[in-house]
């Protein structure tokens, strides 16, 4: 399988457009376009795995992931393992993999992360790496909190956040304005 390029697609979904990435035969990138950090992820991983991003090319990858997401969005799910893969340090590797056991419906916030990360006084570092996660919905970040219970940010993208969270059936309020330029999804 080629391991020099990492292929992306854009899919429109209920809370707004994904794109989807992937290296080799693995699902390496599942990211809003318009979140804050989506250029500094994409420059990442591209420099991580040594591999030239190529957009709107499909692989078996992407469209397995596209009818995964097609098929379980509006429902509270556990997304089906699809092969994936991520580049990052000891840490984001360790907070990724908690992060991935979060149950559907459950949230978790970062302190409790930290704790069951193995590092339970580096809560703004475990933080940073849940900010990191190159693979939104796969690695549900979303189900990540602050301690007061608010939603907290989501690559700026608060609302998703929000949305995502009901679908699985969490009871939280949103207390955020959304941005200029943004639209609410109903």
């Amino acid at each position: 399988m080629d391991e020099t390029h990492i292929y992306t697609i854009r899919c429109k979904f209920p809370v707004g457009e994904l794109e989807l990435g992937s290296v080799g035969d693995r699902l390496c990138l599942s990211l809003w376009p318009h979140s804050t950090h989506y250029e500094a992820v994409r420059r990442r991983l591209s420099k991580g795995f040594g591999a030239t991003i190529v957009d709107g090319q499909w692989t078996d990858v992407l469209r397995e992931a596209v009818e995964e997401l097609r098929q379980n969005f509006f429902r509270a799910y556990d997304m089906n393992p699809l092969p994936l893969r991520t580049f990052g340090t000891e840490l984001q590797q360790e907070v990724w993999r908690q992060v991935a056991r979060i149950p559907v419906g459950s949230t978790v916030s970062y302190s409790e992360l930290a704790a069951l990360a193995g590092h339970p006084t580096a809560v703004r570092a475990v933080a940073s790496a849940v900010g990191a996660n190159a693979l939104n919905l796969f690695i549900p970040c979303h189900r990540v909190l602050p301690a007061d219970g608010s939603l907290g940010n989501y690559a700026g993208l608060p609302y998703c956040k929000y949305r995502l969270l009901r679908l699985e059936g969490v009871d939280i309020e949103y207390r955020h304005r959304v941005p200029y330029g943004h639209t609410r999804v109903e």
